[in-house]
Order: C-alpha cells, then structure tokens, then sequence
C-alpha cells in the first residue's frame, strides 16, 4: 500500500480547496465515456470533452473519468456541474477514507478499490469518487474501469431490470459491484488461509508463515476500507437521505447484509491468520523445549560418567584402583550402572 503521509506533503501550506492531485501515479490522458439509457434506448460513447455531453433527462446519464482529470479539468468540470471545491479537492486527493457527504445539490460518496496483483500479495488502490446530481451520475476512477465493466454490458444488453429503474438504482449497482469485487478477492484468501490452517502441525515454513502475515496485511486494508460501508447502507436502508425509492429500499437491505456477511468474514480471517503465526510459534518454541530437554537428558548423564573418568585420569602413581587386574572393567561396570540408574529415574519422571 502507498504511503499516505507523502501524499499529503503535497498539499502542505496551501490553502482548503486548493486543486492539487496528491496520487503517486503520474497523470495521463484522461478518458470520459459517456452513457445514456432507459428501457428502450442505449447510449454508449467516448468523448474529448463534457461538450459533447447531451443529457437527456428522460433518460439515465452516467459520466464515466478512467484516470484523473488535471487540476484545470477538474475546475471546469466543478463550473459546469455546480461541485463545491472541497469535493473538486477530495477527488484529486486520492488518499481520502470511505465516506458519503450531502450537498444542497448533490450527493458525493468517495471510496478505494483495492486490488491484489495476479499470484502475489501486493496490494494496489485506486480511488472511486461518485457524484450523484439530479439524474446524473458521475464516477472518477484514478486509474480504469475496468471493475464495472460486466455492469456496463448487463446495461447494454438489458439483463435484469437495470433499464427500466432509475438513478438511484444505477448508483446501487455501482457499489454492488464494489462489494462484489471485494468477495471475489477474499475467496481465494480464505482458500489460502484453510491451506495454512491444515498444515499447522506439519511441515509449515517460516516463509509460509510471512506470506500469512502479508495477508493479513491485505485483510486490514480491505477492513479498513469496507467498515465505513457498514454504517452508510445501514443509512441508506433507513432511508435517511431520502434519495433512494422505497421499492429499491429492499436492494439496498441487501446490500448491507452483503457488507456485514464481509466485514465479519474479514474479521475471521484476521483471527485466524493471527493464530496461525501464534500456534507456529509456539509449536516452534515447543519444538526447541523438546530439543533442549534431550541435549540436558544428555549432559545430565554424561556428568557422572565425565566424572569417574576424569578422576581415574589423573595419572596419579598413588591410585591403587591403578594397579588392579579388573580395574578398568570394574569402571565400565560402575558407569554402567551409573547410566542405567539415571535412565530409569528420568523414566520414571516422564521426562523421557
């Protein structure tokens, strides 16, 4: 994940309002797609500039940014459509947290979409700013579409009931899509992580060990973004904003229970990849304790043998056990003994 404190050094000293992006990615050409429907009709193309916008308003409008416009679009774009500077400055400040704010004439819900590269567990972001203004829905993506891709062709080829609703359920389908990606990134997660919890007891290795810990990097990241959801749906199905129709109300319910089923799976995992580094070590730590008590068991019992040894090697000519005929046999006999002794004491203790 990006630093955000180097983000945000961009904007130091300057005053609130001020149009600055802070993303690290540096700004291309910027591509607006525009697209028109009701039940009969389907509108799709891209434009150079908002000019040739038609709105129609016995239609659904959507205005599709892939990639952030520069500060001077930015400035036109809030001309033309009436956006306060503060949401002008949040879209360009691509570090913003998961929230939904109110204007008098419009509604701006600003969010990340996390994505995890292909077979590694690096994370990328994106921000995913929505403006809802009249019957106009304007989305800014910092990078590319392509999460709504499959909901732009369920609109194009009329599938389900999508043409024939408004702009508030057009605004749902956005964010179902968002909660969907987020499921589509945690099953194989969870796969992992079943993976790991299996081979516990077995022949896990540390660098499997780090791989979890960089999971749960991602689950907090991902809970990070999604836990703001919770409270907007629950909202939302409240009708608090009173923008949504009772009968999409029903959507809307759902889609909260889809943000809650999310939020407690994410926070299953993060236990579990939790105990799974603690359970590793101490099968580690237990695993080294076994090995400690046998190399102790060991010079335990080599002390006394070490002893006898050393005292009949001290090549004294006064020793008379030197002179004997069996001496050197009647020895081995003693430490023998000695061994034998202390074998089936720590026996008896269980220490063995």
């Amino acid at each position: 994940m990006r630093k955000i404190g180097s983000r945000y050094s961009k904007k130091v000293g300057l005053p609130p309002g001020d149009l600055v992006y802070t993303g690290e990615m540096e700004l291309k050409e910027t591509k607006i797609i525009f697209i028109s429907y009701n039940a009969d009709n389907f509108l799709k193309k891209q434009v150079k500039s908002l000019d040739e916008i038609i709105i129609d308003d016995s239609c659904v409008n959507w205005i599709i940014f892939s990639g952030i416009p520069t500060a001077e679009e930015m400035r036109l774009i809030g001309e033309r459509y009436e956006l306060h500077k503060l949401t002008l400055e949040d879209i360009l400040n691509t570090s913003q947290r998961t929230k939904f704010e109110v204007y008098e004439k419009y509604k701006y819900l600003v969010t990340r979409i996390i994505h995890q590269k292909v077979d590694t567990v690096h994370l990328e972001s994106e921000q995913l700013s929505i403006i809802l203004k009249n019957n106009v829905l304007i989305t800014f993506f910092e990078h590319d579409i392509t999460i709504l891709e499959s909901l732009i062709n369920r609109i194009s080829n009329k599938s389900g009931s999508i043409r024939e609703k408004k702009l508030d359920y057009l605004f749902y389908a956005v964010l179902d899509s968002i909660i969907d990606h987020y499921f589509a990134i945690i099953s194989p997660i969870e796969d992992e992580i079943e993976k790991y919890d299996s081979k516990l007891f077995s022949d896990i290795e540390n660098e499997e060990i780090i791989h979890v810990k960089q999971i749960r990097q991602i689950l907090v990241a991902l809970r990070k973004n999604i836990g703001p959801f919770k409270e907007i749906f629950h909202k939302f199905s409240r009708d608090e904003y009173e923008f949504i129709e009772k009968s999409n109300l029903i959507y809307i319910h759902d889609l909260y229970d889809h943000t809650v089923h999310l939020i407690e799976t994410i926070d299953v995992l993060k236990d579990n990849t939790s105990n799974i580094a603690e359970i590793h070590l101490s099968v580690m730590s237990n695993n080294m304790n076994e090995i400690m008590k046998v190399l102790t068991i060991i010079s335990t019992i080599f002390i006394p043998l070490s002893f006898v040894a050393g005292l009949y090697g001290m090549n004294f000519e006064n020793m008379p056990e030197l002179k004997w005929s069996f001496g050197y046999f009647y020895v081995l006999i003693v430490m023998g003994f000695v061994l034998t002794s202390m074998v089936m004491f720590f026996r008896r203790k269980r220490w063995i």
